[in-house]
């Protein structure tokens, strides 16, 4: 289950089966809490915009110490739609903080190092979190529609086994607020797509038009991987419903700020 919290003015999302094992520190930030103004209001963490690099880094400051973590700590993804997991160690970490994003593509990131808080970013895509109880590993995964098609969710758990020895049983997983699909509308190419690859469930006709569900799409490759349907949550919260409480590409025509996930094992 995802929990929001509020705290100092700060709000985000926490997973319950996460908070659980006392194997790490998370969270899924909100627009509240920041310093950044207009579209941007108030937590964006969205560098390369409009919006004031300064406030931008108050605002990391500001979620990671609501999270208990340290910014300067933070490792940042380079999000471009692909399929590339970064293993991160001490060498990256402060990497798009503290100096500018050294990675070229990298849509998932994921460790077994203790006190390097990761970080994705998002604005209706979809965040996916996974740790292995057993052994101490913690991934996150950027999921857009063409991430979903390239299976990043499926791809991920696949490392954690190979590079990890992680056993499919012991990997919590678990799927962020993102576009739903009651707002996902799509083209013919892409519904044909997700049909292909997921099945006709993915792809809904909305009369003439097709909305796709990437969620399902996601559950159907971890279940594929071997995880447990108890230990995948999904949270069902949609970014573009809840746009005064999250940003939303579409719902702004791209005048938007980007929410983070963050996990860090302890």
């Amino acid at each position: 289950m995802f929990k929001l919290n509020r705290k100092n003015g700060v709000s985000f999302y926490t997973i319950t089966s996460f908070e659980e094992t006392g194997l790490v520190k998370h969270g899924f930030s909100t627009r509240e809490g920041g310093i950044s103004e207009g579209c941007y209001s108030s937590m964006n963490l969205r560098f390369h915009c409009d919006d004031k690099r300064e406030n931008v880094l108050e605002n990391y400051r500001i979620i990671s110490n609501a999270l208990g973590m340290d910014y300067r700590k933070l490792v940042l993804s380079k999000q471009v739609h692909e399929d590339v997991i970064h293993t991160v160690s001490e060498e990256d970490i402060g990497n798009g903080i503290i100096y500018e994003n050294k990675f070229e593509s990298v849509d998932a990131l994921i460790t077994d190092k203790k006190g390097i808080p990761l970080v994705t970013l998002f604005a209706d895509c979809v965040p996916l979190y996974f740790l292995d109880r057993r052994l101490g590993v913690a991934a996150l995964a950027h999921s857009g529609w063409k991430g979903t098609v390239k299976r990043i969710g499926q791809k991920t758990v696949q490392k954690m086994k190979s590079d990890y020895n992680s056993r499919a049983e012991d990997i919590l997983a678990a799927i962020g607020p993102s576009i739903q699909e009651c707002h996902f509308e799509v083209g013919d190419d892409v519904a044909e797509i997700f049909i292909k690859e997921f099945g006709s469930e993915t792809a809904v006709s909305y009369g003439d038009k097709y909305h796709v569900n990437m969620q399902k799409a996601i559950v159907k490759q971890l279940l594929e991987c071997g995880i447990p349907p108890e230990n995948i949550d999904n949270s069902g919260i949609c970014t573009y419903c809840n746009s005064d409480l999250l940003f939303s590409h579409r719902k702004t025509n791209g005048k938007r700020g980007n929410l983070g996930a963050f996990i860090e094992l302890i």
